[in-house]
């Protein structure tokens, strides 16, 4: 090896040093604030995506937007704490009505149709319906299509269960 390229060595692995201390920086950085959420299942809750970057630290909700929640009271569906993500339809002091149709309102405004779970999960659509109005620290949750298992059947989710918004990607 040449004198030219002894000298280079050591300049090279100080900045492969450099690089890689800059690239696990950021992937760490990444990682601390986002997630990948996978949704598995054959019918899609929210268009046709499949994978949605959660932003954990983004947790100012408003109504219309996505968020991944860890779910609770989702038998026979799903497991305790299962992530979801879901649109909030909801928010503190919006008064909810579900028919026995299944016509689904918030305040008044439809926002979904159809109780088709209600006989798989041991019920009947009349079984889910009523009105409520929904208390501080709680949100109703939904999904885009009448076979979305949400709050129409389990309730509402309690802001501590919120882990971020979440943002379509595939």
């Amino acid at each position: 090896m040449s004198k030219p390229q002894r000298q280079s060595m050591p300049r090279f692995v100080a900045k492969m040093g450099v690089v890689s201390a800059l690239i696990l920086a950021t992937g760490y950085t990444f990682a601390s604030r986002y997630h990948f959420g996978l949704d598995t299942q054959e019918v899609k809750c929210i268009g046709d995506y499949s994978l949605f970057l959660v932003d954990r630290k983004n947790r100012e909700l408003q109504r219309g937007n996505i968020y991944a929640f860890s779910a609770q009271g989702v038998e026979p569906y799903f497991d305790e704490g299962t992530q979801m993500v879901k649109i909030l339809r909801g928010v503190p002091g919006d008064h909810i009505r579900i028919t026995e149709q299944g016509n689904v309102y918030v305040n008044d405004e439809l926002v979904g149709e159809g109780l088709i779970l209600a006989e798989d999960i041991g019920g009947s659509p009349a079984d889910f319906a009523g009105e409520t109005v929904l208390e501080e620290g709680s949100y109703w949750f939904m999904g885009e299509n009448p076979y979305s298992f949400d709050s129409r059947y389990w309730g509402t989710v309690s802001e501590e269960q919120i882990i971020g918004q979440a943002r379509p990607i595939i």
